[in-house]
């Protein structure tokens, strides 16, 4: 029987995109079987890698700090209280452009399990 399940934020499982800590807090092995939620936290001057998420549309939610993302070949400012609309099939990754941590959530829909595999995590 499914049950809720009560997570935190900062006790994920950890994977690595670049230099910044990254925790995958749902995912497949906690059972979740169509989205992922990401929780990162980036010093500044960090990036995390470009990729592209084939078939998951991807929502990052900026808490704090500033940054900009890659949007294909563009760059995008961003900050607190924005919201990143990421579609599948477009390359995408932040960089950390502030003096103060940057601190975001993530959410792809279907999971894209390469992810945390270190498939993606190349320049």
């Amino acid at each position: 029987m499914e049950r809720v399940k009560v997570l935190k934020l900062k006790e994920g499982l950890p994977f690595t995109m670049g230099a910044g800590q990254n925790t995958r807090v749902v995912c497949p092995e906690i059972g979740a079987r169509n989205i992922t939620l990401n929780y990162c936290v980036h010093a500044p001057g960090v990036a995390f890698t470009p990729h592209i998420h084939e078939r998951s549309e991807d929502v990052i939610v900026v808490l704090e700090g500033r940054g900009q993302i890659i949007s294909g070949d563009s760059l995008l400012d961003f900050q607190a209280g924005d919201v990143l609309y990421v579609p599948a099939g477009i390359r995408h990754g932040t960089i950390n452009t502030g003096d103060v941590p940057l601190v975001m959530i993530s959410c792809q829909a279907p999971p894209d399990v390469a992810l945390y595999t270190g498939e993606k995590d190349k320049p």
